[in-house]
């Protein structure tokens, strides 16, 4: 039976590296349009292959459990800013979004939301105080400067991911500017933003949430709604049965 997309949006989860069958990975490959494949032979690095092939074959077969629509038929279009929207005739206005990163891929579904989702890895090996001037409003720069180690870490990979998202919500890109925005988080479920008088934003139609897969990753969901109240997000691990929900690998 069809997945149900009412008062929900479903978060999708797969670690690419923990699928490594070669029936199962030839399977995958038979999903994908002959521009996915093209895309798919580009990559110098076998391990970005193997990221791209897993993730993109989970968008179609998670796809095909909310429509009659068998997972190599999808079709997509790519927006004025590249972001990939179904372009199959009588899909229920479901809308998507993918992210992946070493060790994780996911994928956000909704109906008739714009929605985005970023995911990281928490990664330390970057001047995060530099970006953050550059890319975050000036309080939570100074924020950011008063903490350390990982107190540094996770506060800057929650508002980075929550601006990656945002973007992509939106459709327009990192071109977008991202210092105008200041995000308040209480919580991984509480979190508000306030945008400069020119964004022309209203910031009740957006809804935040922080995901942590796991202790190396975090994962950030925005969505753009007319709805009164919240949509309840639903968090799932994909398997290659569409099965439902599935065990996630050990530590997370």
């Amino acid at each position: 039976m069809p997945e149900t997309l009412q008062q929900e949006a479903h978060v999708w989860l797969v670690v690419p590296e923990s699928v490594q069958d070669p029936d199962e990975l030839e399977h995958f490959r038979s999903l994908l349009s002959d521009d996915e494949l093209s895309r798919y032979r580009r990559f110098h690095f076998q391990d970005d292959r193997h990221r791209y092939l897993v993730s993109h074959a989970m968008v179609r077969k998670v796809l095909s459990g909310y429509a009659d629509l068998p997972p190599a038929e999808w079709c997509f279009t790519r927006s004025q800013h590249g972001r990939p929207e179904i372009a199959n005739r009588g899909t229920a206005d479901i809308r998507f979004n993918l992210s992946h990163t070493r060790g994780l891929a996911a994928c956000i579904v909704t109906r008739g939301c714009a929605c985005g989702i970023d995911t990281e890895q928490l990664d330390t090996h970057h001047h995060l105080t530099g970006i953050a001037r550059r890319m975050f409003s000036a309080e939570e720069h100074r924020q950011l400067e008063t903490l350390t180690g990982a107190a540094l870490t996770e506060s800057f990979f929650t508002r980075w991911t929550l601006r990656e998202a945002f973007v992509k919500a939106k459709g327009i890109g990192i071109s977008y500017p991202v210092r105008k925005l200041h995000f308040d988080i209480g919580d991984d479920r509480t979190i508000r933003v306030r945008f400069t008088p020119e964004l022309d934003e209203d910031p009740a139609r957006w809804q935040f949430r922080l995901l942590r897969p796991a202790a190396t990753h975090i994962a950030a969901v925005a969505l753009h709604t007319d709805q009164a109240h919240e949509l309840r997000i639903v968090q799932r691990w994909f398997g290659t049965d569409h099965a439902g929900v599935t065990r996630p690998p050990a530590g997370g």
